[in-house]
């Protein structure tokens, strides 16, 4: 049976991965078959009329870079049917459909080694949910097997990367005893390397860091953003005067061509695209560009996992770079054109499926344009702007006056942009032996995207963690920051950055910066007193020495912080970072796509789950999943703390622990903003890491996070399902995953993962650096 409708679909993704080429023939005999078993319509024409209808649907809601999947095809046959009217072809679909998909479940049986490993792994979990954030979030794709991996096996790859690299430089005791410290979730390495040990971190070590800070002042260093952004690096910069007004003046144009560059696919390739394009339109030149070795949208990424989103984010970079450019021949970009470009590129690797880009950018006090980024309706005329969030340099303390000004700006807007970066308390802040090699960069660092760490420009932030419990003993506090210490110092000799510029790798050698940070602060009464903090941060730094001898390397010059924690304290059930719980019990909501294997599993499974808002159970895209969660006896939550409460607490952390910035968002309430200000400048010679915003009452429709009373959390609790995760073979027939999103860098809310969003009113908290 022939087919006639016009597509611009060349290619359709089967259920096992594949691309093959669009047949309509296909379609239109599918529903051909579906009309003769419910003895409905013309056999002859109306398939062909409904196919054809499909194939318009199609074009009208994809672009042309889109790959369609054969699920896709067939939710709209079956619409079609509905719309032209062929209720019992469109009955017949569906149970031929559900038939297809039972028989297709049966096929896959479990193997018994999988539910096996599934089983063992499952024990150290504490809840369903940090067993769902593990699954989602950590657990990398095994090819030759067709499967997620279990946690055992995600811990086993990163001792094996670690065992390559170090050799018998640990002794297979100390290699066994931090396999259980990270089984057991009472240490947790660099996460972002969890989830890259093996062939990605192998290829390019970039993967194994979280955050990095640069001051952009050449052409390549717009460049590198992109590369680190496409790594999955959060990136922090400056767009400061001092070094933007650095690059070249911009040629005009003299209609000459550079020759047709071909795209490699590759994050080397689309990041030499940026590079050749910018250095083209600076010159007076013209380039075009040659996208035929991109893979189409969807294709599988088996080194960094994800999808492909094929050239066209790419391509609007390039189109959006050479438009800024071009306008402004005869002159410098501004700042704010510099700026953008960067949101562009945050931008466009996030369209990408990377992995949301995390960026916060500096800018000079008096940089009005800066100022004025984020005012009116920026996220509708300039909507890459939302990329990053803002923070203005001071050299120095602020006149009373300029810094009220500023924090009544903060207090109102309820977004706290532009936040501060105090630049000017760096010297009295780092540690005496880090002074005599920073001291020479201070003038142009900055700080990751959650400000707890530090950083020269080119520089990498390299981040371990200790899980507080609530009957952690001293003894038991400083065996875990040693466990931490040492994976923070090997961590540190993975300086392979192939793409980028040398002094990466120099400044990482040079400082061998590690960030032992400690979630669960609030769960933990003996971490919170300042004397064993102190012993804490003098067993990191003597565990340190003793290791960086054995290993052949160089101290570190700073090795304690407080990083927000957002997504390692929910696999492992803490309090984030030193922020407090919630309440002692709540209701903690998890955002998923409706086509996501997980979420299709869970559904299955009987969990409990609802149709984001403004959607309904029969079109929802997105659904929510609904965690019951209780706190440790004993836990403080954030009720119990007011604004300069948590100030003070910070304040005694930092003199007590950190050698970089213990980063911590503060709530403040309505009457406790004029206090807090107070505070704040009286302690502003030792300011860095803190965030703030609006402390909110309000409960809204299916919010992140909901306090529920003791009653409720048993009865969601006794109703809760054991969920097996072992089934997601069953759903999952090709990689679906996506990366680790670990939002300790988000430079948002970093305790709400990125697929929550912000809080209402609230797009990001002010930040004092």
């Amino acid at each position: 049976m022939s087919s006639s409708g016009k597509n611009k679909f060349t290619h359709v993704k089967k259920r096992d991965g594949r691309i093959v080429p669009f047949d309509q023939t296909r379609i239109t005999n599918a529903i051909c078959r579906a009309m003769q078993a419910s003895k409905e319509g013309d056999w002859e024409n109306d398939p062909i009329r409904v196919s054809s209808e499909v194939v318009a649907g199609l074009n009208s809601l994809y672009p042309a870079t889109h790959i369609p999947h054969v699920e896709e095809i067939q939710d709209l046959v079956e619409e079609t049917l509905i719309l032209l009217e062929f209720p019992k072809t469109a009955k017949a679909y569906i149970l031929y459909r559900y038939e297809r998909a039972e028989i297709r479940k049966k096929a896959l049986a479990i193997p018994d080694r999988v539910k096996q490993l599934e089983a063992e792994s499952k024990k150290y979990f504490p809840n369903t949910l940090a067993e769902f954030i593990y699954y989602r979030t950590y657990s990398r794709w095994i090819e030759e097997e067709g499967r997620r991996e279990t946690w055992i096996e995600t811990v086993d790859r990163y001792i094996h990367f670690m065992q390559e690299n170090l050799s018998d430089r640990l002794n297979p005791q100390e290699y066994e005893e931090i396999r259980q410290a990270i089984l057991n979730q009472q240490v947790m390495p660099s996460m972002r390397l969890l989830w890259s040990a093996g062939k990605a971190a192998r290829t390019n070590n970039v993967a194994a860091y979280n955050c990095s800070f640069i001051a952009p002042s050449r052409l390549e260093d717009l460049a590198e953003i992109m590369y680190l952004l496409m790594s999955g690096v959060g990136v922090g910069f400056s767009v400061e005067s001092q070094n933007v007004q650095q690059l070249p003046i911009i040629q005009r144009q003299t209609g000459e061509l550079f020759p047709l560059h071909g795209v490699e696919d590759s994050k080397e390739g689309w990041a030499n695209a940026l590079k050749i394009g910018l250095h083209a339109w600076y010159e007076g030149k013209d380039i075009q560009f040659d996208y035929s070795q991109v893979r189409p949208a969807g294709s599988r990424l088996h080194t960094m996992g994800g999808r492909s989103s094929g050239p066209g984010p790419l391509l609007s970079l390039l189109d959006y770079a050479r438009t800024k450019i071009l306008g402004a021949q005869g002159k410098r970009l501004r700042n704010i054109d510099v700026h953008d470009i960067i949101c562009k590129i945050g931008e466009v690797v996030e369209m990408g499926g990377v992995r949301r880009a995390a960026l916060i950018s500096l800018s000079d006090f008096d940089d009005d344009d800066m100022r004025q980024a984020k005012s009116g309706y920026f996220y509708i005329n300039e909507p890459q702007r939302m990329m990053a969030n803002n923070s203005a340099v001071y050299i120095s303390k602020p006149k009373a006056t300029d810094f009220l000004k500023e924090w009544l700006a903060l207090a109102m807007a309820g977004t706290g942009e532009r936040g501060l970066f105090n630049r000017g308390g760096l010297p009295k802040q780092v540690p005496a032996r880090r002074w005599k090699k920073f001291e020479t960069h201070w003038m142009t660092s900055g700080i990751n995207p959650c400000g707890e760490i530090i950083l020269r420009s080119k520089q990498f932030c390299n981040v371990s963690e200790v899980v507080a419990r609530p009957d952690d003993t001293e003894t038991v506090l400083l065996k875990k920051i040693r466990i931490a210490s040492i994976l923070g110092t090997y961590q540190s000799m993975l300086t392979n950055f192939p793409y980028l510029s040398p002094e990466w790798k120099m400044n990482c050698e040079e400082e061998r910066l590690l960030g032992i940070s400690i979630t669960g602060q609030w769960d933990s009464p003996a971490v919170r007193d300042p004397n064993i903090l102190m012993k804490l941060r003098g067993h990191a730094i003597e565990t340190n020495h003793m290791y960086a001898r054995r290993f052949g390397i160089n101290a570190s010059t700073a090795v304690t912080c407080v990083k927000p924690s957002g997504t390692v304290s929910q696999l492992v059930d803490a309090a984030s970072g030193m922020h407090p719980r919630f309440a002692r019990y709540y209701i903690r909501r998890v955002r998923i796509s409706a086509k996501d294997p997980l979420f299709i599993m869970l559904k299955e499974q009987k969990f409990p789950c609802y149709p984001e808002v403004g959607q309904d159970v029969a079109t929802a895209t997105t659904y929510v999943l609904e965690f019951p969660v209780q706190s440790p006896e004993g836990s403080i939550t954030r009720e119990d703390l007011s604004a300069v409460d948590h100030l003070e607490y910070w304040k005694m952390v930092k003199e007590n622990y950190t050698e970089h910035n213990p980063s911590v968002t503060v709530s403040v309430a309505d009457d406790e903003w004029i206090e807090t200000a107070h505070w704040l400048y009286k302690n502003w010679n030792i300011l860095g890491g803190l965030s703030f915003l609006p402390k909110s009452k309000t409960v809204y429709q299916l919010a992140p996070y909901e306090e529920i009373t003791a009653d409720e959390y048993c009865m969601r609790t006794k109703n809760l399902p054991g969920i097996d995760f072992s089934h997601i073979v069953i759903y999952e027939r090709e990689d679906s995953t996506a990366g680790a999103k670990e939002s300790a860098c988000l430079g948002n809310i970093c305790e709400i993962d990125p697929e929550e969003g912000s809080l209402p009113g609230s797009a990001s908290p002010g930040v004092y650096k």
